[in-house]
């Protein structure tokens, strides 16, 4: 069984044509009421410390809603080129009087929920960080190369080329045991607001293509949690979302 799961992650990762290589880092917080403020601050301040600056990444702050049984309130969210730039930079930031900084001041306002680790399989539509909506479908899958080939079709549908946003199929490499339940991918979808996502899922929902996707959807994984997150603020240190495509 092992060598079958093994096998169709294999066949995911060559049919998707990634590199390896890019890892989103994901940290989650649950900020006590009237507190996100201060939390906010201390993020600045850290990513405005020289030390913060000396690397490449993309570091997001976002507000998490609607996630369920996450208590998570917020989400540190940095994209890196490669594991070795984030080794190279975490041997520099351990210990150093930012990250202690940073520790006193969010320890009395935050409790760390969960971390996990994600890699990039495949994107769909215009990748742009003026996408500042985000809806996020946490997912188990049993058929990744079904997921794969199913929102192919779906992105590649007549019925879906006027899509405004954003579409990310992620596979969660390390901390697949989250809050909600298992995770082993993501399907990560960005518009630049509430009324967009709204305004075109009302016209998807009644395509032929969104039918077939929900035939595949149903056969390959299941549904661990879906909530929103919105993006606070970003640092772009030498590194954007864009890059990461």
């Amino acid at each position: 069984m092992q060598s079958k799961i093994i096998g169709a992650l294999l066949g995911l990762a060559a049919a998707a044509g990634i590199q390896a290589a890019e890892t989103a880092l994901v940290y989650e917080f649950a900020v006590e009421p009237g507190k996100a403020g201060v939390f906010a601050e201390a993020f600045t301040q850290l990513q405005n410390t020289e030390i913060a600056q000396d690397r490449k990444a993309q570091i997001q702050l976002q507000s998490s809603s609607f996630n369920g049984a996450n208590p998570a309130t917020h989400r540190v969210t940095v994209l890196y080129p490669s594991l070795q730039e984030f080794e190279t930079w975490m041997a520099k930031f351990n210990g150093s009087q930012a990250q202690v900084a940073f520790q006193e001041a969010t320890s009395s306002v935050a409790t760390p929920v969960s971390q996990y680790m994600a890699n990039p399989l495949k994107s769909w539509g215009e990748v742009s960080s003026a996408d500042q909506t985000w809806d996020i479908a946490r997912i188990s899958v049993t058929n990744p190369v079904a997921v794969l080939q199913g929102l192919d079709a779906l992105m590649a549908a007549p019925d879906t080329q006027d899509f405004p946003g954003q579409l990310w199929l992620v596979q969660v490499s390390r901390g697949q045991a989250s809050p909600a339940g298992h995770v082993s991918h993501e399907i990560v979808v960005g518009y630049e607001s509430l009324a967009e996502m709204e305004t075109w899922m009302d016209t998807l929902v009644q395509t032929e293509a969104w039918s077939t996707w929900l035939g595949v959807a149903a056969q390959s994984f299941t549904i661990t949690n879906r909530y929103h997150i919105n993006w606070l603020t970003a640092f772009e240190h030498g590194y954007t979302l864009e890059d990461f495509e």
